[in-house]
C-alpha cells in the first residue's frame, strides 16, 4: 500500500465512523452501555490513540500525549486511565477532542511517504517496541491506531446501537 492509499483508507474509514455516530441523538451518544462506555467514550478513546500515533511520529512520549503517562504499558490500564480522564466530558468536548486529534494526525501524515510508512517502528521511537515490534514497519502502528481501530469501534457501535452496516 502506498502512502496515498494509506491516507485514503484512513480518511474513508474515519468518515464511516463519523457518519455512524453523527446519526445518533445526544442521549444515545452519552448513555453508557453494559461495559460502562458511552459512544462518546469510544470517540475519546480513538482520539487518544491518534494522539499516541502523532506522538510516535513526533518523537514524544506517547502515553503522556494520551494523558496516561502514569498508566504503565498494559493497554487495558492505558484505556482505563484515558476513560477516567474523559468520562465526565460533555458530548461537545468529546467530539472536539476526537476531531482535533484526527485533524492533527491528518496534518502529520500528509507529508509521509511510502518509504516513511515502510520504516521500522524503531526509526521513530527507538527501544519502545515490545519483542519484535521494533522491526515491524511503522505502517502496522498506523493501521492499528487508525483504520483498523475505527473498524473495531464501528462494529461495537453498530452492535450497541443496532445500526446495520450500509448495503
Amino acid at each position: 500500500m502506498n502512502a496515498e492509499q494509506v491516507r485514503d483508507r484512513i480518511e474513508s474509514s474515519w468518515q464511516e465512523l463519523v457518519e455512524l455516530v453523527s446519526s445518533l441523538d445526544e442521549k444515545k451518544f452519552a448513555t453508557q452501555g453494559p461495559d460502562g462506555w458511552s459512544i462518546k467514550d469510544h470517540l475519546v478513546h480513538i482520539g487518544a490513540w491518534e494522539h499516541w500515533l502523532l506522538a510516535l511520529f513526533e518523537g514524544r512520549d506517547q502515553l503522556a500525549a494520551m494523558g496516561a503517562a502514569a498508566a504503565g504499558r498494559e493497554i487495558d490500564d492505558v484505556n482505563a486511565v484515558v476513560w477516567q480522564l474523559h468520562r465526565d466530558d460533555s458530548v461537545k468536548a468529546a467530539w472536539d477532542y476526537f476531531r482535533d486529534a484526527h485533524a492533527q494526525l491528518k496534518k502529520a501524515l500528509a507529508g509521509k511517504t511510502t518509504a516513511d510508512f515502510d520504516q521500522p517502528y524503531a526509526t521513530f521511537f527507538p527501544g519502545d517496541g515490545e519483542g519484535g515490534s521494533d522491526r515491524q514497519p511503522v505502517l502496522v502502528a498506523v493501521a492499528a491506531n487508525t483504520y483498523d481501530h475505527y473498524a473495531e469501534h464501528i462494529g461495537w457501535i453498530r452492535e450497541r446501537t443496532e445500526k446495520p452496516a450500509p448495503s
